[in-house]
């Protein structure tokens, strides 16, 4: 069932609705995903296909204000985990621009609860919040220079750099001796990063997680 009086629910009853499964239609139309991006009812074309737009500005402004909505996904964006075994997503139902050559466009993140993802685009630097592997909404924030938007910035630029870190480690390119002196402060710098690189099911051998001084 949708929220009743979402521009009033606490965080504890938003985190609830959005952890909820859906196993049928009826129940995935009435999931909070849907009810948010329905508040804003507008999409945007990216490669011809059209995703339905979460605007931050817009649901903080409108009336009523669903502001408590906005600082949620805030916050939940800003503590979300990069995937432990699978940190880069690899599109292979197309819901996503596909991209034949670059692997690790897509990173992905485990956010807020239940099937919950966030999706980052690398390449085109667009984020994607989904529902238990579908219906993804692109994420914005239209207002210029509104605090939203600045917050959803340095989330953006934070996941900038957690991308670059993951593809320098995945690729091996951070354990070819030039970077020896640097791979401590990647760790130390980079929540994301460091998060993953210490949960069990990412499998980093000690030897690795002594070079980012984790061990």
């Amino acid at each position: 069932m949708p929220v009743k009086n979402l521009e009033k629910a606490a965080d504890a009853n938003i985190r609830s609705a959005y952890e909820q499964d859906y196993k049928t239609a009826a129940e995935k139309k009435d999931h909070i995903h849907r009810q948010v991006y329905g508040l804003v009812n507008q999409t945007q074309i990216i490669t011809g296909v059209a995703y339905p737009v979460i605007d931050l500005s817009i649901l903080k402004t409108k009336a009523p204000t669903y502001g408590n909505v906005v600082q949620f996904l805030i916050k939940s964006f800003k503590a979300a985990g990069v995937r432990p075994d699978t940190p880069f997503h690899m599109n292979l139902e197309s819901k996503y621009p596909v991209d034949v050559v670059n692997t690790y466009r897509y990173v992905e993140y485990n956010v807020i609860g239940g099937g919950m993802r966030l999706i980052y685009d690398a390449t085109s630097t667009n984020l994607f919040l989904s529902a238990h592997y579908s219906d993804p909404a692109l994420l914005i924030a239209s207002s210029e220079d509104s605090e939203e938007q600045l917050e959803l910035n340095d989330i953006m630029t934070s996941l900038r750099i957690t991308q670059k870190h993951l593809v320098g480690h995945s690729e091996g390119t951070y354990f070819d001796g030039s970077y020896d002196d640097r791979l401590v402060s990647y760790a130390q710098t980079d929540p994301a990063f460091r998060g993953w690189l210490l949960n069990k099911n990412s499998a980093q051998a000690t030897a690795t997680l002594e070079k980012y001084g984790l061990r």
